[in-house]
């Protein structure tokens, strides 16, 4: 008899390293479009909050809160908020004019959450 040949015990093991590397190859190829997907995300997010704050710092909600809705924009739930600042002078005294406009966008289910703030100056 020569050895010429694979024996079906060398093809078994060779079968199950083959499957052992695809399936490392699979979940690493899903964390990498996962990974993608939350950049996506997330720069989408940044790319809003922008635009709505560069927006808010011309009409800036005067009643204190602005939502717009995520089912009319690109699925993200933004909350804009007008506040006075609370700066205190170096005498104690509140500095009078300065306000906080923050801008929040989450998306639905609370998967990621950014958020912008500014210090507007309103005699």
């Amino acid at each position: 008899m020569t050895n010429r040949a694979f024996t079906l015990f060398e093809v078994l093991i060779a079968l199950g390293v083959f499957a052992l590397a695809v399936t490392g190859l699979a979940i690493a190829l899903q964390s990498a479009v996962d990974a993608s997907l939350m950049a996506r995300q997330r720069a989408l997010s940044r790319v809003v909050i922008e635009s709505r704050l560069a927006m808010a710092m011309s009409d800036p909600p005067l009643d204190g809160r602005r939502e717009i809705e995520g089912s009319t924009n690109n699925g993200l739930h933004v909350l804009e908020t007008f506040e006075q600042a609370e700066i205190q002078t170096t005498n104690g005294t509140l500095l009078p004019g300065m306000w906080t406009l923050k801008v929040t966008a989450d998306r639905k289910g609370g998967a990621s959450k950014e958020m912008a703030e500014i210090l507007i100056y309103r005699p």
